[in-house]
């Protein structure tokens, strides 16, 4: 795709029409997505259920600061050449595969000693059709099955049946909140501190802040939810995101403009918080057989909290309070959509104690 793009560039500009880029960009996000799934599910078991938090942390933190660094390379050596960009992702992604290609382990059919058993295949659809007469119970486990992770009462769930269930729901309310909110934030730092009068000069420091913040809010929760796995159950890393995405958007309200980094860099820290709980709270809830899919589904509220809910809401707001002028200036441009986010906020809290209510636990041997 980025060949594709770069050819069309370069040898056919003309032809380069704003659907038809649309259209690759799409694909393209599919593409690295798929990536970040088969990335997770071999590696978040390889160091025991005790490690969990910390290894999807780190992948999840280089995934964002995979991002802070392309950001830069393109700002330092391709700004305002597209064109070059795309070539030069595009040989880098035949490097990478080339290497993963080389390196990565990959067993023989003659080598049992690193065989995996695989699961008996399934239609897809299978899994939305109506369930079978036979009712599934928690003793349908495998006879050789070891209680020593954090499981709930039906494991390895996913279809109709991961959509009756209400924790689904309650994870996927707290996704598209907490989620959306910081996206939100991110998305609009520049014309946050425009509106709110705050230094204009500091933005592309913001910018960095938010970005560092992600990044170590994913680290360093993943090892605390881990350390602190045998008394507190990681649904509280949640509850603790909640209230701090209160009090970031209430320091919104607050706060004098020139520490306008602050609550930004919160922001970022938050956001990593929860990118370090609801993708483990995905796997230890329903299971490692279809973590993708359900991965995939919970990811569902990342993109409708921020694209379709947040983003419009704050289009709405700033073009009431535009009054005819260009520019939204003024504390009215986003108090509205602070003080939206931090009722949110308490939704968000109810939403996760209500989960680990819910939720059933076994202790880690």
């Amino acid at each position: 795709i980025y060949v594709g793009l770069y050819t069309g560039l370069v040898a056919f500009p003309g032809a380069m029409t704003p659907l038809g880029v649309g259209v690759a960009f799409a694909v393209l996000g599919q593409a690295t997505n798929f990536g970040v799934f088969a990335a997770l599910g071999p590696n978040e078991d390889l160091f025991g259920p005790e490690h969990r938090g910390k290894i999807m942390a780190l992948e999840f933190a280089a995934f964002s600061a995979g991002g802070a660094l392309f950001a830069e390379l393109y700002k330092h050596y391709f700004d305002g050449q597209v064109p070059l960009y795309f070539r030069f992702m595009g040989c880098l992604m035949l490097a990478v595969f080339l290497l993963a290609w080389v390196a990565l382990y990959r067993p023989g059919k003659e080598d049992p000693a690193h065989a995996v058993a695989a699961a008996p295949p399934i239609h897809a659809l299978d899994e939305f059709m109506p369930p079978d007469t036979k009712t599934r119970t928690s003793v349908d486990l495998e006879g050789n099955c070891k209680l020593h992770v954090v499981p709930t009462a039906q494991p390895d769930s996913t279809g109709r049946e991961i959509l009756a269930d209400s924790r689904f729901w309650l994870l996927f309310a707290t996704v598209f909140i907490l989620v959306g909110s910081s996206l939100f934030i991110m998305s609009n730092i520049a014309f946050i501190v425009e509106s709110l009068g705050g230094p204009m000069e500091q933005i592309p420091t913001m910018v960095a802040l938010f970005s560092v913040g992600n990044c170590c809010g994913r680290v360093v929760a993943g090892i605390i939810s881990d350390s602190v796995l045998d008394r507190c159950p990681r649904i509280y890393f949640v509850s603790v995101a909640s209230v701090l995405v209160g009090a970031i958007h209430t320091l919104f309200l607050v706060i004098p403009r020139a520490y306008l980094a602050v609550p930004i860099t919160l922001a970022g820290i938050a956001d990593g918080v929860m990118f370090a709980a609801f993708p483990v709270l995905t796997r230890e809830t329903f299971g490692a057989r279809h973590f993708g899919k359900n991965f995939g589904l919970i990811s569902v509220a990342n993109a409708l909290g921020f694209p379709l809910f947040y983003s419009p809401v704050g289009s709405f707001v700033s073009a009431v309070r535009v009054d005819g002028v260009q520019k939204c200036i003024g504390d009215e441009c986003f108090r509205p959509v602070f003080l939206l986010v931090i009722a949110l906020s308490v939704v968000s809290l109810a939403a996760s104690l209500r989960f680990a209510a819910r939720q059933s636990y076994v202790r880690l041997t």
